[in-house]
Protein backbone atom coordinates (compact mmCIF):
# COMPACT_ATOMS: atom_id res chain seq x y z
CA UNK A 1 0.00 0.00 0.00
CA UNK A 2 1.26 3.34 -0.87
CA UNK A 3 1.20 5.81 1.68
CA UNK A 4 2.67 9.16 1.52
CA UNK A 5 0.99 12.94 1.82
CA UNK A 6 2.03 13.91 -1.84
CA UNK A 7 2.80 11.25 -4.52
CA UNK A 8 2.21 11.05 -8.81
CA UNK A 9 1.97 8.06 -11.36
CA UNK A 10 2.02 8.17 -14.81
CA UNK A 11 4.30 7.33 -17.59
CA UNK A 12 6.79 9.07 -19.44
CA UNK A 13 6.59 8.97 -23.11
CA UNK A 14 8.79 6.41 -24.15
CA UNK A 15 6.60 4.15 -21.20
CA UNK A 16 3.53 3.91 -23.01
CA UNK A 17 0.57 1.70 -22.17
CA UNK A 18 -2.19 0.34 -24.46
CA UNK A 19 -4.40 2.25 -22.11
CA UNK A 20 -5.42 4.06 -19.08
CA UNK A 21 -7.58 1.37 -17.33
CA UNK A 22 -4.41 0.15 -14.60
CA UNK A 23 -3.51 4.06 -13.90
CA UNK A 24 -6.94 4.75 -13.60
CA UNK A 25 -7.61 2.18 -11.32
CA UNK A 26 -4.81 2.93 -9.41
CA UNK A 27 -5.74 6.38 -8.94
CA UNK A 28 -9.23 5.59 -7.77
CA UNK A 29 -7.71 3.09 -5.16
CA UNK A 30 -5.24 6.27 -4.25
CA UNK A 31 -7.42 9.36 -3.55
CA UNK A 32 -3.89 11.14 -2.35
CA UNK A 33 -2.06 10.42 -5.80
CA UNK A 34 -1.94 12.90 -8.24
CA UNK A 35 -0.84 12.20 -11.81
CA UNK A 36 2.57 12.63 -12.66
CA UNK A 37 4.78 13.01 -16.13
CA UNK A 38 2.86 12.67 -18.95
CA UNK A 39 3.29 14.51 -21.91
CA UNK A 40 4.83 14.52 -25.50
CA UNK A 41 8.41 14.03 -26.51
CA UNK A 42 10.09 14.04 -29.66
CA UNK A 43 12.96 12.15 -28.89
CA UNK A 44 10.85 9.41 -29.30
CA UNK A 45 8.54 7.82 -31.31
CA UNK A 46 4.74 7.18 -32.18
CA UNK A 47 3.79 10.73 -31.48
CA UNK A 48 -0.08 9.77 -32.35
CA UNK A 49 -0.08 7.73 -29.47
CA UNK A 50 1.87 9.67 -26.93
CA UNK A 51 -1.17 12.54 -27.46
CA UNK A 52 -3.95 9.84 -27.47
CA UNK A 53 -2.25 8.95 -23.88
CA UNK A 54 -2.21 12.32 -22.92
CA UNK A 55 -5.59 13.45 -23.64
CA UNK A 56 -6.86 10.01 -22.15
CA UNK A 57 -5.13 11.01 -18.37
CA UNK A 58 -6.01 14.40 -19.08
CA UNK A 59 -9.94 13.18 -19.25
CA UNK A 60 -8.99 10.75 -15.84
CA UNK A 61 -7.04 14.00 -14.41
CA UNK A 62 -10.93 15.71 -14.55
CA UNK A 63 -13.32 13.09 -14.14
CA UNK A 64 -10.99 12.18 -10.52
CA UNK A 65 -10.28 15.43 -9.63
CA UNK A 66 -6.51 15.26 -9.88
CA UNK A 67 -3.24 17.58 -10.67
CA UNK A 68 -1.07 16.83 -14.07
CA UNK A 69 2.66 17.32 -14.12
CA UNK A 70 3.30 18.02 -18.01
CA UNK A 71 6.15 16.32 -19.43
CA UNK A 72 7.36 18.01 -22.95
CA UNK A 73 10.52 18.15 -25.06
CA UNK A 74 10.36 20.13 -28.18
CA UNK A 75 6.67 19.82 -29.00
CA UNK A 76 5.48 22.74 -26.64
CA UNK A 77 3.41 24.54 -29.80
CA UNK A 78 1.50 21.08 -30.15
CA UNK A 79 0.85 20.83 -26.48
CA UNK A 80 -0.39 24.04 -26.29
CA UNK A 81 -2.47 23.31 -29.24
CA UNK A 82 -3.79 20.33 -27.56
CA UNK A 83 -4.73 21.67 -24.01
CA UNK A 84 -6.12 24.91 -26.17
CA UNK A 85 -8.58 21.99 -27.84
CA UNK A 86 -9.77 20.54 -24.54
CA UNK A 87 -12.97 22.15 -22.62
CA UNK A 88 -12.20 21.47 -18.90
CA UNK A 89 -8.73 20.81 -18.12
CA UNK A 90 -7.22 19.54 -14.75
CA UNK A 91 -4.84 21.73 -12.37
CA UNK A 92 -1.66 21.75 -14.47
CA UNK A 93 2.15 21.75 -13.90
CA UNK A 94 4.61 22.05 -16.35
CA UNK A 95 7.76 19.94 -15.48
CA UNK A 96 11.10 21.46 -15.76
CA UNK A 97 9.80 23.96 -17.92
CA UNK A 98 12.59 25.48 -20.58
CA UNK A 99 10.21 27.24 -23.28
CA UNK A 100 10.55 30.51 -24.60
CA UNK A 101 8.75 33.68 -22.28
CA UNK A 102 5.80 33.67 -25.35
CA UNK A 103 5.19 29.76 -24.76
CA UNK A 104 5.43 30.43 -20.72
CA UNK A 105 2.58 33.36 -21.29
CA UNK A 106 0.42 31.43 -23.14
CA UNK A 107 0.81 28.43 -20.85
CA UNK A 108 -0.36 30.67 -18.05
CA UNK A 109 -3.26 31.77 -19.44
CA UNK A 110 -4.39 28.09 -19.71
CA UNK A 111 -3.72 28.15 -15.91
CA UNK A 112 -0.48 25.95 -16.03
CA UNK A 113 2.19 26.01 -13.18
CA UNK A 114 5.23 26.68 -14.56
CA UNK A 115 8.06 24.68 -12.73
CA UNK A 116 11.55 26.00 -13.15
CA UNK A 117 14.79 23.43 -12.43
CA UNK A 118 18.28 24.18 -12.48
CA UNK A 119 19.01 23.39 -16.46
CA UNK A 120 16.85 27.18 -16.64
CA UNK A 121 20.11 28.51 -15.29
CA UNK A 122 21.27 27.66 -19.13
CA UNK A 123 18.95 28.55 -21.33
CA UNK A 124 17.08 31.30 -22.95
CA UNK A 125 14.22 32.27 -20.83
CA UNK A 126 17.10 32.89 -17.62
CA UNK A 127 17.48 36.09 -19.55
CA UNK A 128 13.48 36.97 -18.43
CA UNK A 129 15.00 37.99 -14.88
CA UNK A 130 11.94 39.20 -12.67
CA UNK A 131 9.42 38.50 -15.68
CA UNK A 132 9.72 34.89 -14.54
CA UNK A 133 8.22 35.54 -11.57
CA UNK A 134 4.85 37.14 -13.00
CA UNK A 135 3.62 34.21 -14.26
CA UNK A 136 2.58 31.14 -11.68
CA UNK A 137 5.38 29.23 -11.37
CA UNK A 138 7.43 26.90 -8.45
CA UNK A 139 10.70 25.65 -8.53
CA UNK A 140 12.29 21.97 -8.67
CA UNK A 141 15.23 20.15 -8.12
CA UNK A 142 14.57 17.70 -11.05
CA UNK A 143 16.12 15.07 -9.01
CA UNK A 144 14.30 11.68 -8.52
CA UNK A 145 15.10 11.36 -5.53
CA UNK A 146 16.19 13.64 -2.32
CA UNK A 147 18.22 11.05 -1.09
CA UNK A 148 20.89 11.33 -3.91
CA UNK A 149 24.32 12.66 -4.27
CA UNK A 150 24.30 16.28 -4.13
CA UNK A 151 20.68 16.93 -3.97
CA UNK A 152 20.95 19.45 -0.99
CA UNK A 153 23.88 21.36 -2.42
CA UNK A 154 21.97 21.34 -5.78
CA UNK A 155 18.79 22.78 -4.18
CA UNK A 156 19.52 25.11 -1.97
CA UNK A 157 22.13 26.64 -5.23
CA UNK A 158 19.10 26.73 -7.17
CA UNK A 159 16.71 28.63 -4.72
CA UNK A 160 19.64 30.80 -4.19
CA UNK A 161 20.68 31.49 -7.65
CA UNK A 162 16.67 32.26 -8.55
CA UNK A 163 16.29 34.75 -5.54
CA UNK A 164 19.12 36.68 -7.27
CA UNK A 165 17.58 36.53 -10.97
CA UNK A 166 14.18 37.40 -9.88
CA UNK A 167 15.66 39.69 -6.57
CA UNK A 168 12.30 37.33 -4.67
CA UNK A 169 13.62 36.19 -0.89
CA UNK A 170 14.58 32.50 0.13
CA UNK A 171 11.24 32.71 2.42
CA UNK A 172 9.14 34.03 -0.31
CA UNK A 173 10.30 31.36 -2.82
CA UNK A 174 9.72 28.50 -0.31
CA UNK A 175 6.05 30.45 0.51
CA UNK A 176 5.73 30.18 -3.29
CA UNK A 177 6.35 26.88 -3.87
CA UNK A 178 4.19 25.35 -0.92
CA UNK A 179 1.07 27.24 -1.85
CA UNK A 180 1.60 25.80 -5.64
CA UNK A 181 1.90 22.05 -3.59
CA UNK A 182 -1.02 22.40 -2.10
CA UNK A 183 -3.14 23.70 -5.13
CA UNK A 184 -1.73 20.65 -7.19
CA UNK A 185 -2.31 18.22 -4.22
CA UNK A 186 -5.85 19.51 -3.72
Amino acid sequence: MIHAPYGAIGLLPSQLPAGVEELHALLVAHPHLQIGEVGLDRRFPHPDRQESFLKELLRVAVELERSVTLHCVRREGRLLQILRGIERLPRLLWHSFGGSYEVAREAARLDIILSYGPRLKHSKLSGEGKRLTRLPFGLESDYEKPTEDGYPETWQAHQRWFAELTGWSLDRLVRNNDEKRTILAH
